[in-house]
């Protein structure tokens, strides 16, 4: 999973890619801080990567961070100890 955080520079741009985050079938968890004009959403790698190219052809994106994130059952699935378990 991967954490996404985009500021934009302007609020129809931050509502526009706020429209296609919460729209996007791949978001786990989404949360918009309209005084900062920022976006917080997580959803699967591959996805988010595609989603926020997309909102960046758009324009606006004036910032972007993301941060690589493992869920608990991410975890126990691909623990040592689990996948050596026959």
């Amino acid at each position: 999973m991967r954490v996404y955080v985009l500021r934009f520079g302007s609020d129809a741009r931050l509502q526009g890619a706020f429209d296609r985050v919460l729209g996007s079938p791949h978001v786990a968890s989404c949360m918009v801080e309209s005084a900062e004009a920022r976006i917080r959403f997580l959803a699967p790698a591959a996805a988010a990567d595609a989603l926020v190219e997309d909102i960046y052809l758009e324009g606006g994106l004036v910032w972007c961070s993301r941060h690589d994130v493992e869920s608990g059952v991410e975890y126990a699935l691909t623990a040592p100890e689990v996948a050596a378990t026959p």
